[in-house]
């Protein structure tokens, strides 16, 4: 037995040395430029999908499942529960229901189900996570991850141009727990600010919050101050919550049959595959489950999601719009005091965030917001969340309301202009020479807290990352060629729109910089390099021109599968089978007919339907 403790100590104790070996020292992290250079250091507060968080034991051992640790950068799922006997149950349930057309326990037995789901996640009465979660951090710039990681770093925020122009070294990517408090994320960070700043030599940084990163950017201007900054640049930051969110504590549904029997299913498979047609025969099957089956499922996996995710969750509670927080948490929290102390901090530094930007703005920091506008909730993608109430109500980027990514932008909803909303213009714009209304009449910046400093991309999906032309503009801003929307208007004008450059950025044109030149013709060689070259102007327009990508993109295809490029082989432009068509209009009757017919009922219980009549009397 000593000899075992000897040699694990032994073990113990080389692996520590090689530890320290392989470590970056600090001396190794420090920047060439020693704090001397014009660009601060940018640190990114990334969105929700960002930052990677892993089980382990209550020995800091790593817990497996099928030979793989256990972890997300979302949800982490909890497969093992999706065992034979669960889903067994599930069917089970489900069968009964529709052969007795009433709900036999579909609402606890999803609800057990679904709890078990995401019960890796779940959190305490006071907001402290259950398991012992930890999430993966960067302790050092860009330009000391491993290859795998920067590669994942540069697909989640692609800011391939900015680290061109400023170095890896200068770039540093921030995490913070899905399921923590943004009030302690906001300590995390301020130490991290410190070590940033050690490493690089800088006094201030610039803070580039996306998406989810506004709740952070929020709780550490409350509890920080700005005195470490240089510049904000919100990139579709969460800086007043999304409505999303909101109703989904509220348990407020689009459950009209319409939508239920007929639009939602639709939408997600014409989002997933392209085309309607198995959407539209799923609406024409769910009128074999009563409706009371159908709410008691969604009533069941609704109430676990809520219980195990997101009630106890003071990141979830920072995601509600601060004009919906008061009642909500009256709802939940009356008999958590200690989880409510907790929300109510971040509720306070969401009412006070205006000011503190202002504060901050007037001590010289440069803050510059870049938001989506137009959509719908569940518009364009992740279209299952316009199942919430609040779809059609807001101005959105489909993901974030427009007021809170712009803090006070006013926005017409629903594809309506100005003219149909009721409010004060030119809240914070006193200049009479400036218009800050979009061309399409739908949005008017003047009523954001900084109006000059708002840009804005009109019909612009949440996913910016997919557009080039954001990108470019939010290097712009971080390196000073503009200053704000009145700088330059001709080439960064404050409304924009969208351009789906990703394809190009990711796949197209490094797989034609790789393509091996030497046995080209001269025809193909010259063909190739003009497609490179359009490609690479595509990806540096700051103003959005989508049929220019669609030529660019169509030729660097053409152009690859002509010489033969790995995976470009047999492209072909894929046929629509004569059927096609016939087949959508088919499932379309089905939908649309067993809507008209059944409403919100079930086909079985409509044809048992006289026979309980007719047994009713008989039985009088």
């Amino acid at each position: 037995m000593r000899k075992i403790m000897k040699r694990v100590i032994a073990f113990m104790v080389c692996a520590s040395l090689l530890a320290s070996a392989l470590a970056p020292s600090a001396s190794a992290l420090e920047t060439d430029c020693g704090g001397r250079c014009e660009h601060s250091p940018v640190i990114v507060l990334p969105g929700i999908n960002h930052s990677p968080t892993y089980l382990y034991d209550e020995n800091d051992d790593p817990v497996t499942y099928n030979g793989s640790h256990i972890g997300s950068t979302l949800l982490i799922l909890n497969e093992a529960a999706l065992s034979t006997s669960n889903i067994l149950k599930l069917v089970g349930s489900a069968l009964g229901t529709i052969l007795l057309q009433t709900n036999v326990g579909l609402d606890k037995v999803a609800y057990n189900l679904v709890s078990e789901i995401f019960k890796y996640q779940r959190c305490d009465d006071k907001g402290d996570h259950v398991e012992n979660l930890q999430t993966k951090r960067w302790d050092y710039s860009l330009e000391h991850m491993s290859e795998e990681d920067l590669d994942w770093t540069y697909r989640m925020v692609p800011m391939q141009a900015l680290v061109n122009e400023i170095g890896e070294d200068h770039v540093y990517f921030f995490t913070f727990n899905l399921v923590g408090d943004p009030m302690d994320s906001a300590d995390d960070l301020a130490q991290y600010i410190e070590m940033v700043k050690e490493q690089t030599g800088h006094e201030k940084v610039t803070l580039l919050p996306v998406s989810l990163g506004g709740t952070i950017l929020t709780a550490y201007l409350e509890k920080y101050g700005h005195g470490e900054l240089d510049q904000i640049v919100n990139a579709v930051a969460c800086l007043d919550g999304t409505d999303i969110v909101a109703d989904f504590f509220a348990r407020e549904w689009r459950l009209d049959d319409e939508y239920l029997y007929h639009q939602f299913m639709t939408n997600i498979f014409i989002e997933s595959e392209g085309e309607p047609t198995l959407g539209y025969l799923i609406n024409t099957l769910l009128h074999i489950i009563p409706r009371s089956g159908v709410d008691a499922l969604l009533s069941g996996a609704i109430s676990a999601i809520l219980d195990t995710l997101m009630l106890n969750c003071p990141q979830f509670w920072a995601m509600l719009p601060s004009y919906r927080y008061e009642a909500l948490a009256e709802r939940y929290l009356s008999d958590k005091p200690e989880l409510k102390a907790r929300t109510d901090s971040f509720q306070t530094a969401r009412l006070n965030l205006k000011q503190n930007i202002l504060d901050a703005v007037a001590d010289g920091v440069r803050v510059n917001s870049i938001s989506g506008s137009n959509l719908d909730f569940g518009e364009e993608m992740y279209t299952y969340f316009n199942i919430v109430a609040s779809a059609e109500k807001h101005n959105s980027d489909g993901i974030v309301n427009l007021s809170s990514t712009t803090l006070g932008a006013t926005g017409a909803p629903g594809r309506l202009t100005l003219a149909d909303v009721d409010y004060e213009k030119n809240t914070y714009c006193t200049n009479p020479d400036h218009n800050h209304v979009s061309p399409d009449n739908m949005v008017d910046a003047s009523t954001a807290i900084l109006p000059e400093n708002t840009w804005i991309f009109l019909d612009q999906y949440h996913e910016v990352g997919y557009n080039d032309v954001v990108l470019n503009l939010a290097k712009a801003i971080i390196l000073g060629e503009v200053t704000d929307v009145n700088d330059n208007p001709e080439m960064y004008p404050q409304y924009n729109y969208p351009c789906y450059t990703q394809s190009i950025r990711r796949w197209k044109l490094p797989d034609a910089k790789r393509v091996d030149q030497s046995n080209l013709s001269e025809e193909d060689k010259a063909e190739l390099n003009a497609a490179i070259a359009e490609g690479e102007a595509v990806l540096k327009m700051t103003v959005a021109d989508q049929p220019r990508v669609e030529a660019a993109e169509a030729r660097l295809i053409a152009i690859l599968h002509k010489v033969g490029a790995e995976g470009y082989e047999n492209i072909e432009v894929k046929k629509e089978s004569a059927l096609d068509p016939i087949l959508e209009d088919i499932t379309y009757a089905m939908s649309k007919g067993s809507l008209f017919l059944l409403g919100g009922g079930s086909l079985i219980d409509r044809i048992l339907s006289p026979f309980r009549a007719l047994l009713k009397l008989i039985t009088k």
